[in-house]
């Protein structure tokens, strides 16, 4: 009898200390669960900014023709992806044309042109190396950045 009486009070201390160590665990790891929800969120952000940072230093910047020209190139692979819209209107030609695909409220869309007269002085898509132009950003319902304009002063 003493022998099951025993094996009782260390089966009910060894499921005490069982429970306890549970909840010590609990009231230890949920602030850490709230800290790591936390820290991937901030990592998601900065993910997404950085990914966003090849395109923001065109956001509300002036810049010249050859970096227009640049930006045409660079973003090329983009553009033809469906990815990137880019708008470019000159001193010649005040309407501007698309690059690429267009873009509007409703999203990006096809129909941009590519730009291989951007060159020839004597086209109404040429753009000026040394000219001015404004740039900014436009993003889409979901906050993503889909068109670059660049508007001549």
């Amino acid at each position: 009898m003493k022998e099951s009486t025993a094996t009782a009070l260390m089966f009910g201390a060894a499921l005490f200390l069982a429970l306890a160590l549970i909840g010590i665990s609990v009231n230890v790891f949920s602030p850490a669960t709230e800290a790591a929800k936390a820290a991937t969120t901030d990592f998601s952000s900065a993910t997404t900014e950085l990914k966003d940072q090849k395109y923001l230093i065109y956001d509300n910047t002036t810049i010249s023709g050859s970096q227009v020209v640049n930006a045409l190139r660079k973003f090329q692979a983009e553009g033809e992806s469906g990815n990137i819209a880019i708008h470019v209107s000159t001193g010649k030609n005040k309407l501007g044309e698309w690059y690429y695909n267009t873009f509007s409220t409703a999203g990006i869309g096809t129909g941009g042109i590519k730009p291989t007269n951007i060159n020839k002085s004597t086209d109404p898509e040429y753009v000026n190396p040394s000219g001015m132009f404004k740039a900014s950003v436009e993003r889409d319902g979901n906050n993503v950045i889909r068109a670059l304009y660049f508007a001549q002063e």
